[in-house]
């Protein structure tokens, strides 16, 4: 089953050049909202989110996403507010994941989320500055050069967050997450940084008890409105805990669970005993004869991506999810996505705390130690070593080739990226200067180490969830929706104290501090997750022919960013070491990404205004 990712919107100026872009973007795009002129403000096409559209004396808004506000509400929001900043302060309380477009006095105020789940574009188009969250629909409006240097960088694992913020395409600037934009009738633009109110720090008590609302009210933000609504269960913590919140409300709830092939697997056991906890609830499991292997079907069409993602090496196992949710007529499709990123904690952490509480930083190192096999003498330097952002950097510009050390602490400013094999000269000159670039240029995004690569680490799996949404409307399923990426749930989370939610030894304390009472105590014992390495292994093997004729007139070859014939023989006897660990997965992203750029986004679609 093949579906149409094309989603997304662009917002234009009140200005005399924004009908003529608008008519640019026909047949796609139809008009969401229009200026007080006639002239359009919204135009897109966005079939995978609610739209709330209001008009008032004060204010002109469009809210495009799941937001737990009734559409009364905003209206009276829109009748007397004429402020930015007081249009600011409600926005932020709203629960949910949404883009707002709000129109005050003639200026027009766009905002993603604050982590990155919602992003947001510029570009510059006949004269004046224009938004929009698809780098597809913009790069029609000013064409489609690629900074070869910045997807260099795309190459390495992990991209660290400053490179994966650099365009990729001339002309197009992604901005930065928790960055709004500012639209003015002239055509200028600012871009306005949003920043949220940290919370003060809590306690485990309060800390559950805040994270559990903002959790219930993520999920309701999906289900109020009633109709059906699918939710994976795969067995695990976090999509377990989504599965009951989303029980509790009003919409018809499937739980779907893909039985995995490797026998050690104990997702399906642990899914199966939270199921017959919910018997009210139908449950459908997905066999593993339907269920692809990694690697399948990467050339089934375009996803239309923003930037590359690894994630596109499951597309297939995402799709087939997703096909199997839009049977029961899905209106959305729940994930787990993210209880990792908010409820497993870094041992980076720890380290921040070493001056301040030194018993309680070092318990939690060595924890983390024990548990990683790391040397005590890797675990005493990485503690102490006091390098800051720059020069830890400067120190680490050259990234590791081929498969990295695992069993070295984690305690510097990020993991020092590995960039594959075959990465040409070419790519590894990029990288080095990305990173050159960076370390001499750019800020932490906070001046703790722990704490920058925890919100490095929350961002980038952010980033994501729009992926994993165009993923399954690419596979015929319906919208994907990652609760746990919601802004108000990150910033609960991330305001317990550390030693309250990270440790070496409890699995995911907050979560399940949070959710008890809810997912019973039963479903709650489990201490441990799999990792579906099986699965990535079998997938080289069944796919050997596909993997080897993908690097066929491979256009990273042609860009001269790796060498294909080099990894089209690799790919031929799939049990070599330089394929270990998913070292691929980041190569294939890019190559699939440059050839959905070979295509048309704007083939015929519908047109008018709605």
């Amino acid at each position: 089953m093949t579906g149409d990712a094309r989603t997304g919107f662009v917002v234009l100026p009140d200005h005399a050049a924004g009908a003529g872009i608008a008519r640019r973007l026909l047949p796609w795009a139809r008009v969401v909202a229009e200026h007080r002129s006639g002239r359009p403000m919204v135009v897109g096409h966005c079939p995978d989110r609610p739209i709330i559209r209001t008009i008032g004396r004060a204010a002109r808004v469009v809210i495009l996403g799941h937001a737990l506000i009734a559409e009364d509400a905003v209206l009276d929001y829109a009748m007397s507010i004429d402020s930015p900043d007081r249009w600011r302060v409600v926005l932020d309380a709203v629960d949910g994941s949404f883009h707002s477009i709000v129109e005050v006095n003639g200026d027009i105020h766009v905002n993603g989320a604050a982590y990155g789940s919602r992003s947001l574009y510029r570009s510059r188009v006949d004269g004046v500055d224009i938004a929009a969250d698809t780098v597809h629909a913009l790069r029609h409006l000013v064409g489609e050069k690629v900074d070869a240097g910045a997807l260099a960088a795309h190459l390495l694992e992990p991209v660290p967050h400053h490179l994966a913020q650099r365009p990729l395409l001339e002309g197009i600037e992604p901005l930065a997450p928790g960055t709004g934009l500012v639209l003015t009738p002239n055509g200028a633009s600012r871009p306005v940084r949003n920043v949220r109110r940290r919370a003060v720090v809590r306690d485990l008590e309060a800390g559950a008890h805040d994270v559990r609302g903002r959790l219930a009210a993520a999920v309701n933000a999906r289900t109020a409105a009633g109709d059906t609504v699918t939710s994976e269960l795969s067995g695990g913590y976090d999509s377990t805990s989504i599965s009951f919140l989303a029980a509790r409300g009003p919409a018809e709830i499937t739980l779907l669970t893909a039985r995995g092939r490797d026998s050690a697997n104990e997702d399906l056991e642990w899914a199966l005993l939270a199921a017959r906890h919910l018997p009210h609830v139908r449950h459908a499991i997905l066999p593993d004869s339907e269920l692809p292997f990694t690697y399948a079907g990467l050339e089934d069409g375009p996803t239309w991506l923003n930037e590359p993602s690894p994630l596109i090496v499951g597309r297939s196992r995402v799709g087939a999810l997703a096909a199997l949710a839009s049977t029961f007529g899905s209106t959305v499709h729940l994930t787990g996505h993210g209880g990792d990123h908010l409820f497993t904690g870094l041992p980076t952490l720890y380290r921040d705390l070493l001056w301040r509480r030194p018993l309680t930083a070092w318990r939690g190192l060595r924890g983390f130690g024990a548990l990683g096999g790391w040397r005590s003498r890797d675990l005493v330097y990485g503690a102490l070593e006091s390098a800051d952002f720059r020069s830890w950097w400067t120190r680490n510009s050259t990234p590791i080739t081929g498969v990295p050390e695992r069993r070295k602490p984690m305690l510097g400013w990020g993991l020092v990226p590995s960039i594959p094999a075959w990465a040409t000269s070419t790519a590894k000159s990029a990288v080095h200067e990305g990173i050159s670039w960076m370390a001499s240029t750019t800020e932490p995004l906070a001046p703790a180490r722990g704490r920058h690569v925890e919100l490095e680490s929350v961002i980038e799996g952010a980033r994501t969830v729009a992926v994993l949404n165009r993923i399954s409307l690419a596979s015929g399923g319906p919208p994907l929706s990652a609760p746990y990426f919601d802004d108000s749930v990150i910033s609960a989370a991330l305001s317990v104290a550390v030693p309250h939610r990270v440790s070496a030894w409890t699995y995911k304390p907050l979560l399940r501090a949070a959710v008890g009472g809810i997912v019973p105590d039963e479903v709650l014992r489990r201490q441990t997750k799999d990792s579906g390495s099986r699965d990535v292994e079998l997938g080289l093997r069944h796919h050997r022919d596909e993997l080897v004729a993908l690097w066929e007139g491979s256009r990273l070859g042609e860009i001269g960013l790796i060498d294909s014939e080099r990894l089209k023989r690799l790919c031929a006897t799939p049990s070599s070491f330089e394929l270990e660990d998913g070292t691929m997965f980041s190569t294939i992203a890019c190559e699939l990404w440059l050839r959905d750029l070979e295509r048309d986004f704007l083939e015929p679609q519908h047109t008018g205004k709605g």
